[in-house]
């Protein structure tokens, strides 16, 4: 089964796949995946309190295979979308600056994709990576796709600064939040019980899960921004 790239998407074997539909299921699945988990870890009553990290719906039973399943599509679907973004797009767009958006892109996908296996109760320390480098790889990567298409459709643009914005401010308070409660955090033992960590520091949690939030809602945000780019794309060569 071989990979050809369209006009405006791919073939694989005999099924085409659109650029639209690659660039609405990037933001699409993480979208209903996180909210899903979310729900299913709360009605099955293995939740802590409220508010949570969203990583904590990475909890043994159902929930753990929405979000795994979720988040390692989600990954791998973000890297396809920035390669085809790449492909599609290098020729009208800063053409140095889409070599850089596209590697950010598949870093991105990349820690996404494991970062749905590390969940934070067994493997904290890798989880914590991966979640910074999703996060942060996320908003440089909408920025540089941002800066690299200096003919963006303007609805667009839009979304995607306030996008950008909205991201940015949720990562400072989150990552403030955070920075302040585990000052002392040796003596609630890092290295040990996952939960008791966590309900050590939830007065911290009681902001930066919020934060977090916002800064999910960002990201999706820039991400669904860029169909309005592919859309004036195919409309253009129509």
């Amino acid at each position: 089964m071989g990979l050809q790239n369209l006009g405006h998407g791919v073939k694989i074997g005999s099924n085409e796949l659109s650029d639209l539909t690659i660039a609405r299921m990037a933001w699409l699945l993480p979208a209903i995946t996180v909210p899903m988990a979310m729900l299913v870890h709360i009605l099955s009553g293995n939740f802590r309190t409220f508010p949570i990290f969203i990583s904590e719906a990475d909890h043994p039973g159902l929930e753990r295979w929405i979000f795994t399943i979720g988040f390692c599509c989600a990954g791998l679907i973000q890297m396809f979308f920035a390669y085809r973004m790449w492909h599609s797009m290098r020729h009208i767009g800063r053409r140095k600056l889409m070599h850089i958006t596209f590697i950010c892109g598949l870093f991105t996908g990349a820690n996404l994709v494991v970062m749905s296996f590390a969940d934070m109760y067994d493997y904290l320390a890798l989880h914590v990576l991966t979640a910074s480098n999703v996060f942060q790889g996320g908003m440089v990567w909408a920025l540089l796709a941002h800066l690299s298409l200096p003919n963006a459709n303007q609805k667009g643009r839009k979304i995607r600064i306030w996008g950008m914005i909205i991201s940015l401010v949720s990562f400072i308070i989150m990552t403030q939040s955070i920075i302040r409660a585990v000052k002392d955090l040796e003596k609630f033992g890092l290295e040990g019980d996952t939960l008791f960590t966590l309900n050590s520091i939830q007065p911290a949690i009681d902001v930066a899960a919020y934060a977090e939030y916002g800064l999910f809602i960002g990201l999706i945000m820039a991400l669904y921004s860029f169909e309005y780019d592919i859309k004036n794309k195919i409309l253009e060569s129509e």
